[in-house]
C-alpha cells in the first residue's frame, strides 16, 4: 500500500483521512506505549512555529517538541547542512580513532556560550545520558558516594539519571538505584545545607525547573549553592537540558545569576532538532575518563550529521538575535497572561518563567483546557512534575503577533471555563 503522509493530498486508493486512520492503527499495534492510547493527529509535516497534521490542519505549536526546534522547525540553514553533510557522510566512529570536524565545530560553540572555564565538552546524544555522565564524572573525580538533588526535579529516566529525579512512583519500580541519594526542597538554602557534606560528590540541579512546572528560584539559590559546594568540596552540575541553547533568554539559565557551576549538562535544542547532547566542564576534569582509558563510551553521540545541525542551529541563533528575542517576546507573553489572570483570578492562579519558557497555574485539572486548545488549532503541554501546570516554550522565532493568536485562543478556552 502506498501512503503520503506529507499533507491533505490522498493517494491512488485512500483518503488522506483513511491514511491518517490506518497510521493511528498501526502505532498503536507496533509501538511499544507508555502513554497508552489512540493518538489525537498524525503528523504531517512542520515548519518554523507550527506543525500541519496528515490531513492538512495546522497547529500553532506552543511546545517546540519540549524544547527542541528553539530555532523552528526545519529552519532552512539546518536543512541545508544536514544535507549536505548526509551527503558526504553520515556516521563514522566518533570515539576514539578519527578527528570529526564536525564535532569540534559544535564544541567550539558551545564552550563559547558556556564561557571560562569550560574548555571541552564529551558529546552525546540524550539529555539522560549527558547527566548519566556527569554522574560518573562527579563521583570518579571526588571519590565520593553521595548525591544531592531536589524535590520535583527531573533529570532522565536511565538508573543513574533516574535515580537523582525526584518523583518517586517513577523511581520504586526500578529500586535498587543509585544509594546516598539526599532530596531536598528546590529553593531552600538551608535545607542544602544541611545534605551537602563531606560526602556529596555532587548537587545536581535545574536552574530553572522545568518537569517541576518552570520554577524559577529566588536570587540567592544558585549563589548560594555554589558556596556550600565550595565549603564541601562538592562539585556543581546544572541541568541545562531544557534551559540550555536560548530558552530563557541567555544561552543557558544558569548565566542569569551569573554562577560559575563545575559541570554543565545540555541536549534537547544543542541539536537543532537531530539528537545531540553535551557534558561540558574542562579538559583536565574530563581527563578522569582517560584513567583508564575508555572509561566512558558512546557510539553514536557526536554523530556528524547530528552536529552539522547544532552547528547550523547555534550560528541562527546569533545570526537572528534570537537570545534578545525571547526576552523581548518572552515579557510580551508573560504581561498577556498576567493580563488573562486579572481577568480570570479564580481560575488563572499563577505565571512564571524567563524568556521564552514559561507556565502558568489553573486551579482545576489542566488537561481539559490542553485539550481545547488543541481542538482551536495551539498546541500547549503539561509538566511531569506539578500538576495544574500548563507549559508554554514556543520556537525562539516565534512572533508577537503569533504571541498575540496564542493569548487570543487562550482568553477563549479561559472564557469557557468560567461561563
Amino acid at each position: 500500500m502506498t501512503t503520503d503522509i506529507t499533507g491533505p493530498a490522498p493517494t491512488s486508493t485512500l483518503t488522506a483521512h483513511e491514511v491518517a486512520e490506518d497510521y493511528r492503527d498501526r502505532f498503536v499495534q507496533r509501538l511499544s506505549q507508555n502513554v497508552p492510547g489512540r493518538k489525537e493527529f498524525v503528523i504531517g509535516s512542520a515548519s518554523g512555529c507550527t506543525v500541519t497534521d496528515a490531513e492538512g490542519r495546522t497547529y500553532l505549536d506552543m511546545t517546540s517538541g519540549i524544547g527542541v526546534a528553539n530555532v523552528g522547525h526545519c529552519h532552512p540553514k539546518v536543512v541545508a547542512a544536514v544535507q549536505e553533510q548526509v551527503a558526504r557522510y553520515a556516521h563514522v566512529n566518533v570515539y576514539g580513532r578519527f578527528v570529526v570536524p564536525e564535532q569540534v565545530e559544535v564544541v567550539d560553540r558551545l564552550v563559547a556560550a558556556a564561557g571560562p572555564p569550560f574548555d571541552a565538552a564529551y558529546l552525546l546524544s540524550t539529555g539522560a545520558e549527558a547527566n548519566e555522565a556527569a554522574l560518573k564524572l562527579t563521583r570518579k573525580l571526588t571519590g565520593r558516594p553521595k548525591f544531592v538533588a531536589f524535590e520535583r526535579a527531573y533529570h532522565g529516566r536511565s538508573f543513574g539519571a533516574l535515580s537523582v529525579s525526584w518523583r518517586e512512583e517513577w523511581r520504586r519500580p526500578f529500586e535498587p538505584l543509585l544509594p546516598e541519594v539526599e532530596f531536598v526542597p528546590y529553593d531552600d538554602l538551608a535545607a542544602a545545607a544541611r545534605a551537602v557534606d563531606g560526602r556529596t560528590a555532587a548537587v545536581i540541579v535545574e536552574p530553572i525547573q522545568g518537569e517541576g512546572g518552570i520554577r524559577v528560584p529566588s536570587d540567592d539559590f544558585l549563589p548560594g549553592l555554589r558556596r556550600l559546594c565550595d565549603d564541601a568540596g562538592a562539585l556543581l552540575v546544572v541541568d541545562e537540558v531544557q534551559g540550555g541553547m536560548g530558552r530563557s533568554g541567555r544561552w543557558f539559565a544558569h548565566q542569569h545569576w551569573d554562577v560559575r557551576p563545575d559541570v554543565i549538562t545540555t541536549a534537547k535544542a544543542t541539536g537543532g532538532g537531530l539528537p545531540l547532547a553535551a557534558v561540558l566542564a574542562t579538559a583536565e576534569m574530563f581527563a578522569t575518563f582517560s584513567d583508564p582509558p575508555l572509561s566512558h563510551l558512546t557510539t553514536m553521540g557526536g554523530n556528524p550529521v547530528a552536529c552539522a545541525a547544532g552547528v547550523a542551529a547555534y550560528d541562527v541563533i546569533v545570526e537572528e538575535g534570537l537570545l534578545a528575542h525571547a526576552t523581548e517576546v518572552g515579557e510580551h507573553l508573560r504581561a498577556g497572561l498576567r493580563a488573562l489572570g486579572e481577568q480570570h483570578p479564580d481560575l488563572l492562579v499563577d505565571v512564571r518563567g524567563k524568556g521564552l519558557w514559561c507556565a502558568f497555574e489553573v486551579s482545576v485539572d489542566a488537561n481539559p483546557l490542553v485539550a481545547r486548545m488543541q481542538e482551536l488549532g495551539v498546541l500547549v503541554g503539561s509538566v511531569l512534575n506539578q500538576a495544574g501546570t500548563v507549559r508554554i516554550m514556543p520556537p525562539l522565532v516565534i512572533t508577537r503577533a503569533q504571541v498575540d493568536h496564542f493569548l487570543d485562543v487562550l482568553a477563549t478556552v479561559l472564557g469557557e471555563s468560567t461561563a
